[in-house]
């Protein structure tokens, strides 16, 4: 896996890019490997196990949870 951050604000895994950043000081629960935020979707996630890391919320006015897809990364 390739992953590359762009500008401070972009992250670019495997040719797929976003807007977020990797948290040095949070690991997956799983791998360990050091989680991504993902703006769009304002949530983390792990890249090495495609998962995100916390479940959606049941807010019925949230932006960012209705439209998160069920895995991170499309690719994967």
């Amino acid at each position: 896996m390739k992953i590359e951050v762009k500008n401070d604000d972009k992250v670019i895994i495997n040719d797929f890019e976003f807007y977020g950043h990797i948290d040095q000081n949070q690991g997956c629960s799983d791998c360990k490997f050091n989680l991504v935020y993902y703006e769009d979707f304002d949530a983390y996630f792990c890249p090495q196990c495609n998962n995100w890391t916390e479940s959606k919320c049941s807010d019925p006015d949230c932006t960012y949870c209705p439209n998160r897809p069920e895995k991170p990364l499309p690719h994967k």
